[in-house]
């Protein structure tokens, strides 16, 4: 095989590698029921704004309790109006998010649900906040 060839060949196998890459790593969003979507009023008790997925933490008091609810990467977010300040600790918000398939509560005893909307503190919202549809892709 020539140099030339050799070089095309092995730009090629990288492009391709980098190209497959994320397709790989990504996670399935199975573990959610996309069919429902439940409404949680509450307090911000974090938000991280980081890859692959930014999440938030909100704390609905009473029997409801904290809710940690998994979003798209913050690249994704951007394109839908979101910034790294959206929300902060101790904003009162509504978020619409699918729950987990079994109802279960994680590591540190909140429930888990994904991203499909909220209402900010402020009033505007960002995402699905009628109460319907499937949460987007991510």
């Amino acid at each position: 095989m020539s140099t030339n060839r050799f070089v095309v060949s092995a730009i090629a196998a990288i492009a391709g590698s980098i190209a497959v890459g994320p397709a790989v790593a990504h996670h399935s969003t199975a573990a959610f029921d996309t069919t429902q979507v439940v409404k949680i009023e509450g307090t911000i008790k974090q938000f991280r704004w980081i890859n692959p997925h930014a999440s938030i933490k909100i704390d609905a008091g009473g029997t409801v309790g904290v809710w940690t609810i998994e979003m798209t990467a913050a690249n994704a977010l951007i394109n839908e109006g979101w910034t790294r300040d959206a929300l902060q600790v101790g904003d009162k918000v509504t978020i619409y998010a699918n729950p987990l398939r079994n109802a279960i509560t994680l590591n540190d005893g909140s429930m888990g649900g994904l991203y499909v909307g909220v209402v900010l503190a402020n009033g505007s919202t960002l995402g699905r906040t009628d109460g319907k549809g499937a949460a987007p892709s991510n």
